[in-house]
């Protein structure tokens, strides 16, 4: 069929792009914020990304609360986590500003062999355009996301960011990532371990942290994991040997959060790798332990992320951008 683009779809009266090939479909909903609101595995004819089941994409304001409008999907947080002032006194919202922003976007390629979208965001408090060209190729399983991030402001200004594909999981799934240690940030005071507490990933005590557990575990939690020895996670379902993951630069992207959600926050069920140049959540409290970044006004990052769907394997130790797996 090779590669097709159609923008005349609405989902809950929001505007809807669709990007697809052979291998995958892409939903992309551009008032908020460019969310990625479906990526189909068309191979299995499923959604990999996860959905609230109380809660529909609706647009919010700018400071609202991220966890009471969250309906699921790829959202993406900048300029960091949780709400914190910047250094010049100013609030930012809990996940970030470009959520609660919509995104102009503009159609740079469309053939068989190839569509591009371009997605722009200018943030209303941190002075920055975000920019984000999603790519699909005739054949390949692999989504091309060319990120840039530029000061367009007079003063610097400090950020992290990071990217929220929240997974569909079951007890079958898997999670791998080169990482060395690990430790935990929020929690639910259950096994998954409390604030401090610190590892060798995967193993937390008894827990191999790879293995998803059930949503009868009633507890959820967010654990940094940190010395990175390459620049990829992934998501896979053991059981039907397909899964999901993500190719980044681990010298921008430097540490994963993994929020775990088995049954003990709002009734969830789910998970998120999230590759993030920094931690921890909020950027105040980031900058205070050196582990944000900073852009001079001019200045710009740029950066290259593969969104891949793979198969045949129970397990990965590579992950590749053009989808070849290691297992």
């Amino acid at each position: 069929m090779g590669c097709r683009f159609d923008p005349h779809w609405r989902h809950h009266g929001l505007e809807c792009l669709r990007i697809e090939n052979q291998h995958v479909a892409i939903d992309v909903l551009p008032e908020l914020g460019a969310k990625i609101h479906r990526l189909i595995d068309k191979a299995r004819d499923r959604d990999v990304l996860w959905h609230s089941p109380r809660v529909t994409p609706h647009i919010a304001p700018i400071h609202a609360n991220f966890d009471d409008h969250w309906a699921g999907g790829w959202d993406e947080a900048f300029p960091g986590g949780a709400p914190s002032l910047n250094r010049y006194g100013d609030e930012l919202p809990y996940m970030g500003e470009l959520w609660t922003q919509p995104a102009q976007w503009r159609l740079e390629r469309c053939g068989s062999d190839c569509v591009t979208v371009v997605f722009t965001i200018t943030t209303p408090i941190t002075p920055a355009r975000w920019e984000r060209r999603l790519t699909v190729r005739d054949g390949s399983p692999s989504i091309e996301l060319a990120y840039r991030i530029e000061n367009i402001g007079f003063r610097p200004f400090d950020f992290n960011w990071g990217l929220h594909p929240v997974q569909a999981i079951s007890p079958l799934h898997r999670f791998d990532a080169p990482a060395r240690r690990a430790e935990v940030d929020e929690h639910g005071g259950g096994v998954l371990g409390t604030k401090g507490d610190r590892y060798d990933w995967p193993r937390f005590g008894e827990l191999d942290m790879r293995r998803a557990l059930g949503p009868d575990a009633d507890d959820f939690a967010l654990h940094y994991l940190t010395e990175l020895q390459a620049g990829w996670v992934a998501c896979t379902d053991t059981g039907a040997q397909h899964g999901f993951g993500l190719v980044f630069d681990h010298s921008v992207f430097t540490v994963v959060w993994l929020w775990l959600v088995y049954g003990g926050w709002r009734g969830y069920y789910q998970a998120i790798m999230e590759p993030w140049t920094g931690y921890p959540s909020a950027l105040d409290e980031a900058v205070a332990a050196n582990r944000a970044r900073t852009l001079g006004p001019g200045e710009a990052l740029d950066t290259e992320i593969a969104a891949v769907l793979y198969a045949g394997v129970r397990s990965v130790s590579a992950l590749a951008a053009d989808g070849s797996v290691t297992p």
